[in-house]
């Protein structure tokens, strides 16, 4: 077998391997595998759209949106597209159009984060093209073209949580294909508060790193 396979095979049954091993319960685990199931769609929201090594404080910077409108629109382009999306009617400034409502309450639901400024027009921090999202207080317009496009969707899975004296839950796992599990990207370390979201128990983000493979 060549040397580059034989890696290659190593690399991915250590990471197996390790991801196993993260997953085994301990004998002070505190969260059961329903709530691993829940934090792993929470921090998914996060790694579908590339935002895999960030902190809340950064993406949060009232002095530089992108990233926080970025969030946002791109969430709800993934997975509420048929009702949170509509057909824009300023055709100057794109081809969709979300209300801000949705943008300040993805703000509160992931990071528990109220934005009381008017909806700041920006800049994709993402795109080469220096492509935008205009606001015009009420709503955003955007091209449909800017969004993930035909690039696989990465999920994170969360094998391990656990409580800090702070109250913080940390949280670790993989980052894997959605379309190919066995593609997997790298490892996580994940940061975040317990938090009530229209009633709901769920978490706000504080930070995710990843160490790639």
């Amino acid at each position: 077998m060549k040397n580059g396979l034989m890696k290659k095979l190593l690399s991915f049954a250590a990471m197996v391997f390790f991801s196993v091993l993260m997953a085994l319960p301990s004998h002070a685990a505190e969260f059961s595998a329903s709530q691993l199931k829940k934090m792993s769609t929470f921090l998914s929201n996060f790694t579908e759209v590339g935002m895999r090594d960030f902190t809340a404080e950064e993406v949060l910077d009232p002095k530089n949106p992108a990233e926080m409108v970025r969030f946002c629109i791109w969430h709800h382009w993934l997975n509420t597209h048929h009702r949170t999306i509509k057909p824009s009617n300023d055709r100057q400034h794109g081809d969709a159009m979300i209300d801000g409502v949705y943008v300040k309450e993805s703000l509160k639901r992931y990071f528990n984060y109220d934005l009381k400024e008017p909806l700041p027009s920006v800049v994709d921090p993402d795109d080469p093209q220096g492509n935008s999202y205009y606001s015009d207080g009420d709503h955003y317009y955007f091209y449909n073209s800017y969004g993930p496009g035909g690039d696989p969707a990465y999920y994170a899975q969360v094998t391990k949580a656990v409580r800090l004296p702070d109250g913080k839950i940390q949280m670790t796992g993989y980052i894997y294909n959605a379309e190919e599990p066995s593609d997997i990207l790298g490892l996580f370390t994940a940061l975040a508060r317990p938090h009530t979201w229209k009633g709901k128990a769920t978490w706000a983000i504080i930070s995710m790193k990843t160490r790639y493979r």
